[in-house]
């Protein structure tokens, strides 16, 4: 199927950079362009570095309240099994929180979606230590789950729009892998403090450092280079920046010239997500995020009690669930590479793929140690590595003044799956069905997945892997 050029999403925008003297010349740098061919600044590790920190916090944040459930229950007085809704809460602040963040960050800038985000994180969490009943934290947790929320969107943004063509896959991929990160730390920290002190010193490490890294943005870090230009206004502000990624070019007398079609503004950023040929890629992204998403927590919520009607025990179910983070570290940190090298949407159906060989086989197969061991590490990797995949897909379709929305809606969709996912599980396993049909079942959402992201290849849509603008070749899938 052919596509006519305006339909084709353009992922980064051609924001050009003339000389004096090269104004009335066809040849005219753009920022991506000098970003591009330039070494790799102080300035930019700051960023991706401070981005990387904040989405740490945001996988140690949203990982910490299960190691806590047991604890907080025995100070309350509760039966842990009602701490469900604290639980589901959490999950649908975080949904509420990429729906809502990603559009601010659009609207008012990255930096300041981060540094709110981060802010609301550390201030509900650390308010959090100081509550004495379960009605009052699990409201907290929604709160604190809007702030997690926004992270991630406006993170990848600030990632992809500082980061040269080169390592941006690599450098949008390593933000994914912090989140397993930060969940493996929490559990760390979780087994030093609690023995030690109980739960509410958890919440004030979880609650202090993202305070800080609020700060250390508001210091340390700029707006986004590409979102200042196009809102317009900043030019001081643009040169500036520019200087300190590219001292050669701030010594030229340069003007920046914006492309008339890309400069449109719209009070409905959501809206421009559908428009400029995207009206088929959107839905398509949404459907694979929700479904990579219902895996993932399904994986995450079920594993230990499907080995265990297995015959395992339950050390082999936390043994899993720990190859599972281990492999989901390896799977985001080797995508950057692996879709750098052979294209988002290649790399995303063979990982589904995958995914769907391994459900069919535990369904199938006789299980041992070694055979769940290796399954749980590769569907780590591919189902994370992913997630990870998706981040850089949906950051290289959507143009600057709408990326976070892009990227947040992407991810505010999948939230959804994450909380069905754990639902249909429970039902399943109260309607009877047994582990074998379950695994079996679990292939469906990767098929679905897989068929998304296929159908958008077949439109010609197939992630940029560099993020630079289409050319002829770029077009077929």
């Amino acid at each position: 199927m052919t596509v006519k050029p305006s339909q084709v999403p353009v992922p980064f925008e051609v924001s050009a950079w003339r000389s004096d003297a090269a104004v009335g010349e066809t040849a005219n740098e753009t920022i991506d362009q000098i970003i591009d061919r330039s070494p790799f600044s102080s300035l930019q590790m700051i960023v991706i570095a401070l981005c990387a920190l904040v989405t740490t916090i945001d996988g140690f944040d949203a990982q910490m309240i299960g190691f806590l459930a047991s604890p907080i229950s025995q100070t309350f007085h509760v039966d842990v099994r009602s701490f469900g809704p604290l639980f589901s809460i959490g999950l649908l602040g975080l949904m509420t929180g990429n729906l809502i963040m990603g559009p601010l960050g659009d609207r008012f800038g990255r930096r300041f979606g981060l540094v709110l985000s981060a802010l609301a994180v550390g201030t509900f969490t650390l308010i959090s230590a100081f509550t004495h009943d379960l009605g009052t934290i699990t409201v907290l947790r929604f709160l604190t789950g809007l702030g997690l929320g926004g992270a991630m969107p406006n993170g990848i943004s600030l990632i992809a729009e500082y980061s040269p063509a080169r390592i941006r896959p690599a450098t949008v991929c390593l933000s994914s892998a912090c989140i397993s990160v930060g969940s493996m730390s929490a559990g760390v920290c979780a087994s030093f403090i609690l023995p030690r002190w109980g739960w509410r010193p958890m919440f004030y490490l979880g609650g202090t450092l993202p305070i800080l890294f609020a700060v250390a943005i508001l210091l340390l870090m700029p707006e986004s280079i590409r979102f200042l230009h196009q809102k317009g206004g900043h030019e001081d502000k643009v040169r500036r920046i520019m200087g300190r990624i590219s001292p050669a070019a701030a010594e030229r007398n340069a003007q920046f010239a914006l492309s008339p079609t890309l400069a449109a503004k719209s009070r409905f950023p959501v809206a421009t997500l559908f428009r400029n040929g995207r009206a088929t890629v959107t839905p398509l992204l949404w459907t694979a995020y929700f479904m990579n998403l219902l895996v993932l927590y399904s994986v995450v919520s079920w594993m230990p009690a499907l080995l265990r009607a297995f015959g395992f025990t339950n050390a082999t179910g936390v043994m899993a669930i720990t190859l599972f983070g281990l492999g989901g570290i390896c799977g985001s940190l080797s995508q950057g590479w692996l879709v750098r090298r052979f294209r988002a949407h290649r790399v995303l159906i063979v990982e589904f793929t995958i995914f769907i060989l391994i459900s069919l086989t535990l369904a199938n197969l006789k299980l041992d140690l070694v055979l769940v061991a290796a399954a749980s590490f590769t569907i780590g990797w591919v189902i994370n590595g992913a997630q990870a995949g998706l981040n850089v897909y949906s950051s290289t379709i959507y143009p600057t003044l709408v990326r976070s929305t892009g990227v947040g809606w992407g991810l505010g969709i999948g939230r959804i799956g994450s909380i069905v996912g754990p639902l249909l599980g429970g039902w399943a396993l109260l309607a009877g069905w047994t582990s074998r049909e379950i695994f079996a079942a679990g292939a469906v959402p990767a098929i679905l997945a897989a068929a998304a992201i296929l159908t958008s290849a077949s439109l010609g849509i197939t992630g940029m892997s560099d993020a630079l603008p289409c050319s002829a070749s770029d077009r077929k899938p």
